[in-house]
């Protein structure tokens, strides 16, 4: 079991993210408000970033060098590196102790790459799954097994 501290619980998927703190053990999840996000202007595609273009090597036809990446993906990773960047802001000001995180496999790969190491060194466990969409009380059962 963990020591005292404020949990923070992450659940994220590529296009939107909430947070919920316990301040104290066993004490009532509250969702902070100002981390429920979702993908915003700023995260999606500008038309004047697309790939670069290359001739094929054999024809006049052109492609795009996008390395097998969707607009979709990109999209997504630019969203999940900006809530890391929050994480490690909060990291670095000691605003939490304990962080856990859950989202998709791919969401969740991304944001464990793009956390810094103050919230690296917070990061208490992870789970691969989709729980943004579940209601509080069946959140905290969920995230209870999840700090053992």
């Amino acid at each position: 079991m963990l020591d005292a501290g404020e949990a923070w619980f992450l659940l994220a998927d590529g296009r939107r993210a909430r947070l919920l703190v316990e301040r104290v053990r066993g004490a009532a999840l509250e969702e902070r408000a100002d981390w429920t996000v979702e993908i915003g202007p700023e995260d999606l595609y500008d038309p004047q970033d697309r790939p670069p273009r290359s001739y094929d090597s054999v024809g006049a036809g052109r492609h795009a060098m996008d390395g097998g990446r969707s607009l979709h993906e990109a999209e997504e990773e630019k969203f999940l590196a900006r809530i890391a960047a929050r994480i490690d802001e909060a990291a670095k000001h000691d605003q939490l102790e304990h962080l856990f995180v859950a989202a998709p496999p791919r969401a969740l790969g991304i944001l464990r790459d793009r956390l810094g190491k103050p919230a690296q060194a917070r990061l208490r466990a992870s789970a691969a799954k989709d729980l943004l969409d579940e209601d509080v009380q069946k959140l905290r059962k969920r995230l209870t097994d999840l700090m053992r």
